[in-house]
């Protein structure tokens, strides 16, 4: 059997799982959440981020057993079947870059925006849109010897400002005092959502576990220290915030990050804040580009989408009908009123429909336990069956208090719905038509076949 080669260390493995999480709409979120909840907001990013670990847990278990690009679909199709594993990824993903992701573009055009009244933010995001088609069309991995640099950055430059800003350091203006919780305890509790939504996306990691050195012990080490670091670095930052920015500005500001940095450090801050952002932003624009595609391509591939999505491009060797299809989803914010509520309804929502792919992820380690109980497992949860259900526990509860505002809960449930309506609409319909079982798991043996197939076609084209 064909492997790939096992390049990736700990650090590229840490800045893989974080690279996406560390986005632009998971600042504006941060400052959003900062606003309607006060500086308590770090009791629920707290309990968000331990939930965050005990998913990954299961991550770590499923990728081991099944390491393929397929993810999230592999291990639901030897769990639960066709109809399921197209939920878990169309739920999951698609609804993502069509709602949440697809306002990383909108969020850097809007960074940018700020810098001069001459910036279009329309143009920066459609620049940037395009640029990062072309480079996965071509496959072209720009940003692959930088990711490192890219996220560790990030992740440093948002955490010294907010602990600079917290000690007075180089600062502007004076702080003033916020009530921890202004809004009352119920508000904080039922935030746990838009605390699970600065670590969502943690599991990117997994579709490369056959490329990291030592993965059963390396990628869940990446997840847990990427988790706890992001922790450190978005509370200190926004912990700042609040003593900089008024609470309600920082609800209702498209670009609360942005507020913040100009109103802890002046201008400079300003201006680097906003190139973080964009950053931010082009790292969580090009890891949808390249890994949801991949994605659509491993349900085509069993026939839950149809056959275009396998197409694989003869020269570049790269998924060019998924690519466009998501580049198109990503698109959809210019034909929308952008305000602060639309990107928050929007974030929310997709959270919702990603969170029930946890939920899957969760039940799927429960469920393949019972069926291979003796299949080796390079990783096993530690305290099985508690952290899946402390996990499934925790992400209902998440689901269920997405918001502390009534009517914004019901906005968010009818968008999420109604996406997920469609969803299983379409994966009932497709599956009956291509006379498919609904709920027939297939033979783990058969899926680990199609992952070594698509490893022999890449070590092909790669001379390996």
């Amino acid at each position: 059997m064909a492997t790939l080669k096992r390049t990736l260390g700990f650090w590229t493995s840490y800045a893989t799982a974080t690279g996406l999480v560390v986005a632009g709409t998971t600042m504006v979120s941060l400052g959003y959440s900062m606003g309607l909840t006060g500086p308590a907001f770090i009791i629920p990013a707290f309990l968000a981020m331990l939930i965050s670990i005990l998913v990954s847990f299961s991550y770590a278990e499923l990728s081991s057993i099944l390491p393929g690009a397929g993810m999230i679909g592999d291990y639901t199709l030897a769990a639960m079947g066709r109809f399921m594993a197209i939920v878990a990824v169309l739920g999951g993903y698609i609804v993502l870059v069509s709602a949440a992701g697809a306002m990383e573009s909108i969020t850097a055009g809007l960074a940018a925006e700020m810098l001069s009244p001459a910036v279009d933010s329309t143009t920066v995001a459609i620049i940037l849109l395009v640029f990062f088609l072309i480079v996965n069309l071509i496959g072209v991995d720009v940003f692959g010897s930088v990711q490192v640099l890219l996220t560790v950055t990030m992740m440093a430059s948002t955490g010294l400002m907010g602990l600079f800003a917290l000690l007075g350091i180089g600062t502007v203006a004076e702080p003033h005092s916020a009530a921890f919780n202004p809004a009352g305890w119920g508000t904080v509790f039922q935030s746990l959502a838009l605390g699970i939504w600065l670590y969502i996306g943690i599991e990117y990691i997994c579709p490369m576990a056959e490329e990291v050195k030592n993965p059963s012990k390396t990628i869940p080490r990446a997840m847990i220290w990427g988790l706890v670091t992001i922790f450190i670095a978005d509370m200190l930052f926004g912990q700042a915030l609040t003593q900089f920015v008024p609470l309600d500005q920082l609800t209702t500001s498209a670009t609360p990050q942005v507020d913040g940095g100009l109103a802890m450090f002046g201008k400079p801050g300003m201006i680097f804040i906003i190139i973080i952002t964009i950053l931010a932003s082009s790292s969580s624009i090009s890891s949808h580009l390249a890994a949801v595609p991949r994605m659509l391509y491993g349900l085509a591939r069993e026939g839950m989408l149809p056959k275009v999505f396998a197409y694989i491009h003869p020269r570049f060797r790269t998924p060019w009908v998924g690519i466009i299809a998501v580049f198109l989803l990503l698109c959809i914010p210019f034909l929308l009123s952008i305000s602060m509520d639309l990107i928050a309804t929007l974030i929310l929502s997709s959270c919702v429909t990603w969170l029930l792919s946890y939920l899957i992820a969760q039940a799927n380690v429960i469920i393949l336990r019972k069926k291979y109980p003796n299949m080796p497992r390079p990783f096993k949860t530690p305290l099985y069956p508690l952290p899946q259900i402390l996990g499934i526990l925790g992400t209902l509860y998440a689901i269920i208090t997405i918001h502390p505002e009534t009517d914004m809960k019901i906005k968010i449930y009818s968008i999420s719905g109604a996406c997920l309506l469609v969803i299983v609409l379409y994966a009932f319909f497709w599956l009956k038509f291509k006379k498919l079982p609904l709920f027939t798991p297939l033979p783990i043996e058969h899926i680990r076949g199609e992952i070594d197939l698509e490893t022999d076609e890449e070590l092909k084209v790669s001379g390996k």
